[in-house]
This record gives structure tokens, C-alpha cells and sequence, in this order.
């Protein structure tokens, strides 16, 4: 039985995840006696991510772009609607970019778009049906699978566009990594939580697909 809820959680960052994208120095540059602070008053508009001295110029600019994004719950009356199971470009992606998968639900599809775009990441989106679910629900009902995984791949052919087998999976998803490993035969790396933090993964890890 699926999770009962009047509304689909969004799983906004937390203060202890941003933490790993940001320098760790704990220098007071930015006015805060350090990063864990500094993390604390970029989500909550206090404090422009522009403020830290030590990042780097893209880094700076999406953490600025993610601290903009809005996260508030998606509610019920839209819950188990659909989108198609096909290949979203995202800022015009070559065959560099990282391919990252998802479930169908509409509205993980609208906002890891949304999330993805105004970021300037270039992606490949791939919804995988899991009949509405949104990831949470659809990995605690197994409808986030191995099967589905592959069978999205195929039929849209992504082997054909990227230069390297690897593919990001959401951070809820984690349990499903070997399996997905072992029959993709794609190397399966485990993004975040929360999607919103997805932006800072891909840059910082971008040596594994480009």
C-alpha cells in the first residue's frame, strides 16, 4: 500500500547537506562564524550565497540560483498524475552530460526541470514509469526498479547519446543501485535527498560523466 499523505513532500535542503558543497573552511569571510551558520542563513534568504569568499565563481552562482527556488509541498489534488517516460533535454545537453533518472510523476518531472534549468545545468531527464508515484512513494512500493529503469533506456535510446554509462539516481532510490548496476550494466551513482541540492552534485561531480 502506497504512503498515505494529503501532500507530496518536496524534501527541501537541509542546512547539514549544504554543508557538503560549501568550502568547510569556517573563515568568517562571509559575516557568519562559519560555514554550518553561513549554510543556515543562505536557505533561510538571509545571507547571499554570493558572501563566501572561498567559493568558485559557477559554484557561487548556482548555490545562489538554488537558494532562489521556492520548496513548498505539492498538494494532494495532483498527486499520481502522469508524465511521458521520455527523454527531457535540459539547456541543450551534449553527449558530455550527465543522464539523471527519476520517477514519472508529474510533478518530480516539473520540478527537477524547473530545479534544473534555472541552474543552467545541462541534463538529460529520464522518467521512468512508476504509474504516478512520486520516488518516495514509488521506492517504497518497488515501482522504482531495476526492470523499469532499463526498459526507459531503451526505449528512448539514451546509450546512444551520452559518451560514458553513467547515470544518477535520486538519493531515496539508493537500495536500488546494485540492482539497476547489474542489469543496465551503467555505472549508477546516488545523487542527493533532495533535488535541490542536485544542481551542486552534478558540479561536483562532474568528472564522472564528462
Amino acid at each position: 500500500m502506497a504512503v498515505e499523505q494529503d501532500k507530496a513532500q518536496v524534501y527541501p535542503p537541509e542546512p547539514d547537506d549544504l554543508l557538503e558543497y560549501l568550502p568547510g573552511v569556517d573563515c568568517g569571510s562571509c559575516g557568519y562564524p562559519g560555514c554550518a551558520e553561513f549554510a543556515e542563513a543562505v536557505l533561510a534568504r538571509k545571507a547571499p550565497a554570493t558572501a563566501c569568499t572561498e567559493l568558485q565563481g559557477e559554484e557561487a552562482r548556482v548555490l545562489a540560483a538554488t537558494a532562489e527556488l521556492g520548496w513548498e509541498p505539492i498538494p494532494f489534488d495532483v498527486m499520481m498524475e502522469q508524465a511521458p517516460c521520455e527523454l527531457v533535454e535540459i539547456n541543450g545537453p551534449g553527449p558530455g552530460a550527465p543522464l539523471v533518472v527519476t520517477g514519472n510523476f508529474r510533478e518530480t518531472v516539473r520540478i527537477l526541470t524547473e530545479i534544473l534549468g534555472r541552474t543552467g545545468s545541462r541534463v538529460l531527464l529520464l522518467p521512468t514509469c512508476t504509474n504516478g508515484y512520486s520516488v518516495d512513494n514509488a521506492v517504497h512500493e518497488r515501482m522504482f526498479n531495476a526492470s523499469e529503469v532499463l526498459r526507459a533506456m531503451r526505449e528512448t535510446e539514451v546509450e546512444h547519446r551520452l559518451e560514458r554509462p553513467v547515470m544518477i539516481i535520486p538519493g531515496l532510490a539508493s537500495p536500488e543501485r546494485n540492482r539497476i548496476r547489474q542489469m543496465t550494466r551503467w555505472e549508477v551513482v546516488v545523487g542527493p535527498v533532495s533535488g535541490f541540492l542536485l544542481p551542486l552534485f552534478l558540479l561536483h561531480n562532474r568528472h564522472l560523466w564528462s
